[in-house]
């Protein structure tokens, strides 16, 4: 028996084992093509001889064979396409989100792994990635001391988390920023005198990543004993003073000729930020250290 759709020759049965079509076994009016086909919409009567096998089938008219039939899409997947479309078209801010928050975990991923190789090659379009690795910073520091006083203390009073976490975010914003700044002078002066401040604090972003994780690491210290929490949190931030700034300038090949000695560089930006620490002590040393 031969299919009208497909024309293959098969077996006796009610349906095609190649298309899946029902095999006509009788008189059936059949639509010769789709109107899309430019065919005209004439009908046609088919007889099938059911007792025959690997005959075609007759067909009274003027049309001696019948037409392909080409099956069109799915409807449900081209709906279904049509909805992925139309939902990536009415949230991009969410796809965007989501395309810069897989390049910082790239970013964060290799400033964690190897942090003086990432910041020796690091770019000036990853500038807002380092941009976000201080915020993170200055916003988990007073955050776990935060913690780690209201787990010593067993809860703090009303006003205590302005004094304890808004306060010392402003503070320490301002020491960073501060910090890239002496930094920024201190290569200047002695490593390259083209370098741009930019340039500058993506390279002191991209080291900050293994001092986030280890602020991170002092919330979960706090399971086990608030002390050990509290030195974490203390030692995290030494380092990070004594350092980064290290590790950036020598980041860059030395250029000047004549100029201020790498030595003396290093030691007047711990110099300044030692300063700036004594005079803001009341906002930060204070309301942050205190506690220890």
């Amino acid at each position: 028996m031969t299919c009208p759709i497909c024309r293959y020759e098969t077996e006796d049965g009610k349906y095609c084992k190649k298309c899946g079509a029902r095999l006509i076994t009788q008189d059936t009016s059949v639509i010769p093509a789709l109107p899309e086909q430019g065919a005209a919409p004439q009908i046609h009567r088919v007889r099938q001889n059911v007792s025959g096998r690997g005959e075609r089938p007759q067909v009274s008219g003027d049309e001696s064979v019948l037409p392909m039939y080409t099956p069109p899409d799915i409807p449900v997947l081209t709906a279904s396409r049509q909805y992925s479309e139309e939902a990536v078209k009415a949230n991009p801010y969410w796809t965007s989100l989501k395309l810069y928050g897989q390049l910082y975990g790239d970013y964060f991923l290799k400033g964690l792994r190897h942090p003086f190789r990432a910041a020796a090659a690091i770019e000036k379009s990853q500038f807002l990635y380092a941009i976000v690795s201080m915020m993170l910073y200055v916003l988990l520091l007073p955050l776990a001391m935060y913690a780690a006083t209201q787990h010593e203390w067993g809860g703090v009073s009303q006003g205590t988390f302005a004094d304890h976490f808004l306060k010392p975010v402003m503070s320490i914003s301002i020491f960073v920023i501060l910090l890239n700044l002496f930094i920024f002078a201190a290569i200047k002066l002695s490593f390259n005198p083209a370098v741009k401040l930019k340039e500058v604090m993506t390279r002191f972003g991209s080291m900050l990543p293994v001092f986030i994780v280890l602020y991170v690491v002092s919330f979960i210290c706090l399971i086990m004993n608030g002390n050990i929490s509290k030195m974490i949190i203390l030692l995290t931030f030494i380092c990070t003073v004594m350092t980064v700034p290290l590790f950036v300038m020598t980041s860059y090949k030395r250029r000047v000729t004549g100029g201020l000695d790498p030595m003396y560089a290093i030691l007047l930006v711990y110099a300044a930020s030692m300063l700036v620490l004594s005079l803001m002590g009341s906002s930060v040393i204070e309301s942050i250290f205190a506690p220890l």
